[in-house]
């Protein structure tokens, strides 16, 4: 039995060349869109600084890039290095990519990495900048002048990058603009690390302690963030303990309702840069607008920087009827609701100060 050949109608063979057409045509948008997302993403040359920390994965990679406007997809990266079989090799480190490198050039360069030598630098809480760039100093990375220069010189860049400090006023006759917010904590830096490289790392764990509630927090307390970190950093400087933090947090709120001086030694002791426990009458007369002793509430601005626990106090203090406390020798302080308790209190406890 012979079987006869069918011929293809002509509509069937029509449809056929055109879904291939189709096929083609897709394949060929798609190739060009893909070429499209891995090519520079603008041509204007701006150097762009990107750090990827140890530890990072492909996806963390891909946000940064995408996050510094250095590729146009994060998506399509991931893509295109798990294609090219990298998306495991990519180094760590501090880089200086350009808007105008393409997707592979910025591979490239990952795939090399920075290769630098690192230090480990430990930003100690309750110090003032004056102690800490010192400290930075002692360290051999730059000078301390160098250091309070760049935050000096540059604080517009600083406040236009971070949203907590929007508050603090360039006129208000702060030591230091970024004074309480370069945060407590031990970093590791590249050994030619500039001032702006480190004070970023700082501001940066400022930024993460900082809460997003804290924002809310402040306008239900009716300050601003600037007036809850200058509160931070004294009851920081007032207390070892932190369970008395929230306790003496309170105190001064009360003093300020109550129209009361602070007179905190702490802000004796940021004048004089000394941390001396005791001062004499004529210093605690001195005039200075950071003095407690002579002006009412609070200072221009912060005083040191601060554990996470104080900063808390400051936004959460208990309420009480304390107005005043002092040392008892021990690392923890005596309450009083009155001034008559309060010398009562120092006579049992003496100068306890240390």
């Amino acid at each position: 039995m012979s079987v006869k050949n069918k011929k293809k109608k002509p509509d069937t063979v029509r449809m056929l060349v055109l879904i291939a057409v189709a096929v083609i045509f897709m394949c060929a948008v798609g190739i060009f869109g893909y070429k499209y997302m891995l090519s520079p993403v603008d041509k204007s040359g701006e150097d762009v600084r990107v750090e990827i920390t140890e530890g990072s994965y492909l996806g963390d990679i891909a946000d940064e890039l995408k996050e510094n406007g250095l590729i146009r997809s994060a998506f399509v990266y991931k893509l295109y290095a798990k294609i090219e079989g990298v998306g495991s090799s990519l180094k760590a480190g501090n880089y200086t990519f350009n808007k105008n490198m393409s997707a592979e050039e910025i591979t490239e360069l990952l795939l090399i990495g920075t290769q630098k030598e690192t230090m480990t630098i430990t930003i100690r809480e309750g110090l003032d900048s004056y102690r800490i760039s010192n400290y930075l100093e002692e360290t051999g990375l730059f000078t301390a002048e160098e250091f309070l220069g760049e935050i000096e010189d540059n604080f517009d860049y600083y406040q236009d990058n971070y949203e907590f400090l929007k508050d603090v006023d360039e006129n208000s006759g702060r030591d230091c603009l970024l004074e309480g917010y370069l945060f407590g904590d031990t970093y590791d830096v590249y050994v030619d690390a500039s001032p702006r490289d480190v004070i970023e790392k700082m501001l940066d764990r400022f930024d993460d302690v900082f809460e997003e509630e804290y924002y809310d927090r402040c306008d239900d307390l009716g300050i601003t963030i600037d007036e809850a970190v200058t509160m931070a950093s004294i009851v920081e400087r007032e207390t070892i303990s932190n369970d008395e933090l929230e306790t003496v947090a309170g105190v001064f709120y009360n003093r300020i309702d109550d129209g009361m001086r602070l007179e905190s030694c702490a802000t004796l002791q940021y004048i004089y840069k000394d941390y001396q426990y005791t001062f004499t009458y004529k210093q605690m007369q001195t005039d200075n607008p950071y003095n407690t002793y002579k002006y009412s509430g609070l200072t221009p601005g912060p005083i040191a920087n601060f554990r996470k626990e104080a900063l808390y106090a400051a936004l959460y203090p208990d309420e009480h009827d304390y107005y005043y406390f002092c040392a008892k020798g021990d690392g923890t302080s005596a309450f009083a609701k009155t001034l008559s308790e309060h010398e009562d209190n120092i006579d049992r406890y003496g100068d306890n100060w240390e």
